[in-house]
């Protein structure tokens, strides 16, 4: 009895030292299920999460405290007696369903409390969108936002503006701020060619593109002056602000993430197959004009193997990406800690172009007491890959023979296999450029809070990364009758470092007036140091073939640049909340900037924004959930490059030479009385919301003046310079927003969501210094005089694209803009006239930007899609022009047919005259020289400046996320699968490859041109999400 005694009381204490197993459902007040729902043990680390279907388990005693909690819900706490299951309803929490926007340093407010617009996309719409680059993560989701990928190759940067291009400066900046968990960061792309050695296009990084995607948790968009106030000269542009994933109080979790996806061209021009190799429909297989020739069924009955080699499908891969990452996350109520690891490979549609990237994150917090705690996070990247010629490989497709095979491009020997021409696979495999990307991000805060009213905080912030550039040109082999890529080949080695610190403090002072009225005021200092040092070793000429080392070169050339920038800023923020309906919000700072002149380069600037709940005060309709009026003023100053004041002296690369060095004086003259920029911008918009917030409507008015622009303008060789760099211009940006979103179908088994957003910008050059008549952008060859310019003209809209076009019947002599209406003059030859004049042939800025994004729910199934467009747009196509100059368009099939060209003599009578637009002798007996292709259609620029709109389904996602029969055989407790797609075309008059691609980069403006880049694609992925 004794032992048996023993026993019965051992059992009692391993019950209650082990607990026991609480299980249960979580559902709302409807009665639906609630996955995801936390629900942790009080005062331990021991918690767990609802399944799918809103069901738990976990281990507790008697006497413990559960807590649930879950966003947007209000948290519950449960005592645990002697019952084994525990059922919870939980109620919606209408404070906490109000959207929260991370705004400067890192700040989270609520949206009604704005006097400014803001948007901000989760973890859900960033990773569902299967982008590697998260600037395009934000592509047709953010209202006001234009996003342009550069091309499609593996890493290749995308550029961001945000309502509108606010500098005439040709090689200004215009792209926002990028700040991730509070710290400021690099988003610059150093182009191939930096070191000015007429290195081609590669296709490089914007430095965004380093943070993984599924580290993210949000990002949100600020728009205006009012909104980035608080970050200074940096955020002149706008900002976004990257929220990374962090630890949760409870159990840990781990998430597994692969996918795998592939890619292919999205678009080809429409092509001719049926002539080959030669000119004036004469077949040459050593001919340099690769579709002029005679028709190829022709040759081929006499030519064994002689064929149309279907070139532009062949010579391109199909793409493949692998994307693999693991996190960690966990904690307690007092720590918690998140770590990732992940690994990206890219390889793409062009021969040997690839990227990869392998990131590590790890993050934590410290709560030590009420008064003080601390967090941090550092992040580790390493990319790079090797980047093709792009632009070389699809202009040496242009010359490449329709009936010679690409893709048999190289001899037993090594050397290229070829007619004569430079076959372009044999370049991009052996013409390597490869970069490697070291980089570290990291942030140390504190925040510590003597008393409830006051809260003193510091950051520390660092941004460091190295990249190691490899360039290299074969020489000659030295084989008996090569065709090498280079008489002498050379090889490059760049070297960059780039350093940037942040130190951020802060007081914040909170008050509660009384029971109507609470204000809170912070007051910071802030100081920001970069650091740049590039280095370049290139040699020339090498001595022994195939050994890639500048040691093996005859010539060698140096240079370094090396620059440094200091800001500093001091600021005041104060906003004030009267009974939750009127928010009122007070900015100053003031920045000294080293980049200007002592007497210029401290500035201050203002800002103030209001909210006004007006639903608050007036009785309004059942149906009439939420309304807000809101109004903003603002400025906010803008400094320039550094090192650029007075006269500076530059240091050739041919230095040094023969142990001499030499140093020759800058041809730029900074004007010593340089004063910052100035951006004025206004700010109207509502905030409304219907049917118990099933359908929210925000419309945004803004107009913003940046004036003082500082841009290089030319000066007289007189003067010792040629250019003089000054305050000498002003541009206006004006225009609306739209989002509108709803949750049109909500049951229990079935959902439907949708959000759209439209955008209108226009701009206007209001002013450019007295003197100076134009301010050019950029241009792009075209063939006999069809080259195309952007630039600027007082009055005018930015972005303008200036060139030749036919000549009009009745055209006003003094007209800057081509009238497309009138007829054509025809002259005496038959053929149209061409007026050399540069008249505005279109404008390559969109004027219309959206995007519309459904989701649909049914059980454990989803279907989401993105569609996005732009509107009235236009572009160089330069391929077309290329295409045009050697018979590969479609539309040169008609060379030998005769035509009537419509229009009208010089007197105004009707055109009648016939001709021929072969080449050579017509069947007229008239001689017509290359035809009409290559003697005129060529050499219009009208021809080229083509309508650049689209509408793209830009993704479509089909998940399914499997349930507790599938989850109980296997040891995850949670996977999903879906299948996605991204980047198609559904609609575009544009005739070539993806319109949205541009030569320029995301550092350039001139973003009316084509080129001859790295061509868009579109992708295809399977991905699985394990959970543990």
């Amino acid at each position: 009895m004794r032992n048996i005694t023993i026993a019965m009381i051992a059992l009692l204490c391993v019950q209650f030292t082990w607990g026991q197993m609480i299980s249960g459902n979580v559902t709302d007040s409807s009665g639906e299920p609630l996955p995801g729902v936390s629900i942790v043990v009080s005062g331990t680390t021991r918690g767990t999460t609802t399944n799918f279907d809103g069901e738990y388990s976990i281990e507790a005693t008697s006497g413990d405290i559960l807590e649930f909690t879950y966003l947007g819900m209000l948290s519950q706490q449960v005592e645990v007696a002697n019952q084994t299951s525990v059922n919870v309803v939980m109620q919606e929490d209408s404070e906490q369903l109000d959207e929260v926007i991370v705004t400067a340093f890192g700040i989270s407010q609520e949206k009604k409390a704005l006097g400014y617009a803001a948007q901000s996309i989760d973890a859900e719409a960033i990773t569902q969108t299967k982008q590697t680059n998260i600037v395009n993560a934000l592509q047709g989701q953010v209202a006001g936002v234009q996003i342009t990928n550069s091309g499609g190759a593996p890493g290749q940067s995308a550029r961001i503006i945000i309502r509108g291009i606010n500098s005439l400066d040709p090689s200004a900046d215009n792209q926002p701020l990028f700040v991730v968990d509070g710290v400021p960061i690099d988003n610059s792309t150093v182009e191939a060619g930096i070191n000015d050695n007429g290195n081609t296009p590669r296709g490089l990084s914007n430095r965004a593109s380093d943070i993984n995607p599924n580290d993210i948790e949000s990002m949100s968009v600020l728009k205006g002056a009012a909104a980035t106030a608080l970050y200074g000269v940096r955020a002149a542009n706008g900002a976004v602000i990257i929220t990374t994933k962090k630890g949760a109080a409870g159990q840990v979790k781990i998430n597994l993430n692969t996918s795998v996806g592939f890619e292919e061209l999205n678009r080809l021009p429409k092509l001719q197959k049926e002539y080959g190799q030669g000119f004036s429909g004469e077949y040459d297989p050593s001919s340099f004009w690769p579709s002029w020739g005679a028709p190829i069924a022709e040759i081929a009955q006499d030519v064994p193997g002689h064929k149309y080699q279907d070139n532009w499908n062949r010579a391109f891969d199909t793409g493949i990406q692998t994307d693999h990452s693991i996190s960690v996350s966990g904690g307690s109520e007092n720590a918690t800690f998140y770590g990732s690891f992940g690994r990206f490979d890219q390889k793409g549609i062009i021969p040997f172009s690839d990227w990869a990237r392998t990131s590590a994150k790890i993050s934590g917090t410290l709560k030590l007491n009420e008064k003080f705690d601390f967090s941090g996070s550092i992040n580790y990247t390493n990319s790079g890959g090797n980047r093709v010629p792009h632009d070389r490989f699809m202009e040496r497709m242009m010359y490449w023979a329709e009936t010679q095979d690409v893709r048999d491009y190289i001899n037993p020997d090594g050397t290229m296999k070829t007619y004569s021409n430079t076959n372009p696979i044999y370049d991009a495999r052996f013409s390597t450029y490869k970069d490697d990307v070291n980089r570290v991000i990291g942030n140390l805060n504190f925040n510590y809070s003597p008393w409830e009213w006051m809260t003193l905080s510091y950051r520390l912030g660092t941004d460091f990364y190295t990249d190691m550039r490899t360039e290299i040109t074969p020489g000659p082999k030295g084989i008996d009758n090569e065709v090498a890529l280079s008489s002498t080949g050379f090889i490059e080695e760049t070297r960059i470092n780039s350093k940037d610190i942040t130190s951020n403090f802060y007081i914040t002072l909170k008050k509660d007036w009384n029971d109507d009225l609470n204000t809170t005021l912070r007051l910071g200092n802030d100081i920001f140091q970069r650091k740049f040092d590039r280095v370049f070793l290139r040699g020339e000429n090498y001595v022994i073939p195939d050994f890639f080392n500048v040691n093996n070169t005859r010539q060698i050339f140096t240079g370094q640049a090396k620059s440094i920038r200091r800001l500093v800023g001091f600021y005041g923020d104060l906003m004030v909340n009267y009974k939750d309906f009127l928010y009122l919000n007070l900015t100053g700072r003031n920045d000294i900037s080293s980049t200007l002149p002592k007497d210029n380069n401290s500035f201050f600037y203002p800002s103030v924004n209001l909210g006004y709940v007006f639903t608050e005060n007036f009785e309004t309709p059942s149906w009439f959930t939420f309304g807000k009026l809101r109004a903003s003023w603002a400025q906010v100053g803008k400094d320039t490059n550094p090192h650029i004041l007075g006269a500076t002296f530059v240091s050739d690369d041919i230095f040094p030479l023969n142990g001499q060095v030499g140093f020759s004086r800058n041809s730029e003259f900074g004007d010593p009385e340089l004063k910052p920029e100035l951006t004025t911008s206004v700010e109207f918009g509502t905030q409304l919301s219907f049917l118990d917030s099933r359908l929210d409507l925000d419309v945004t008015y803004y107009k913003s003046n940046a004036e003082d622009q500082i841009i290089p303008v030319p000066i007289s060789d007189g003067t010792g310079f040629s250019s003089y760099i000054t305050n000498a211009g002003e541009i206006e940006n004006s225009g609306f927003e739209v989002v509108l979103s709803g949750d049109i179908i909500k049951k229990s088994d079935f959902q439907w969501t949708a959000t759209a957003n439209l955008s209108m910008n226009n701009n206007e050059i209001k002013s450019i210094r007295e003197g100076i008549d134009e301010i050019v952008i950029g241009s792009q060859f075209g063939y006999a005089g069809s080259t195309v310019t952007m630039k600027l003209i007082k009055g005018d809209a930015y972005g303008n694209l200036y060139g030749t076009s036919y000549e009009r019947f009745g055209a006003d002599e003094n007209a800057v803009s081509l009238n497309s209406g009138l007829p054509t003059v025809i002259g005496d030859n038959g053929f149209p006239l061409t007026n050399s004049n540069q008249l505005i042939l279109g404008n390559a800025v969109p004027k219309w930007i959206g995007g519309l994004r459904n989701m649909f729910s049914y059980k454990n199934l989803e279907l989401s899609f993105l569609v996005d467009f732009r509107a009235d747009v236009e572009q160089y196509n330069q391929f077309d022009n290329f295409l045009s100059a050697f018979g590969k368009n479609e539309y040169t099939l008609t060379r030998n047919d005769f035509k009537v060209f419509d229009g009208v003599l010089a007197d105004g009578s009707p055109n009648t005259q016939e001709v021929w637009l072969g080449q050579g002798v017509g069947p007229d007996g008239v001689d017509y020289g290359a035809g009409f292709w290559r003697n005129y259609y060529r050499g219009v620029s009208e021809n080229f400046v083509q309508d650049a709109s689209y509408v793209k389904l830009r993704n479509i996602s089909l998940a399914y996320t499997f349930g507790d029969r599938v989850l109980d055989r296997i040891p995850f407790k949670s996977m999903r699968v879906s299948l996605a797609a991204n980047n198609i075309i559904l609609y575009s008059p544009w005739d070539g490859f993806d319109p949205e691609s541009f030569s320029a980069g995301a550092g350039g403006n001139a973003v009316g041109f084509t080129g001859l880049g790295f061509p868009g694609t579109q992708s295809y992925f399977l991905t699985f999400n394990f959970g543990l």
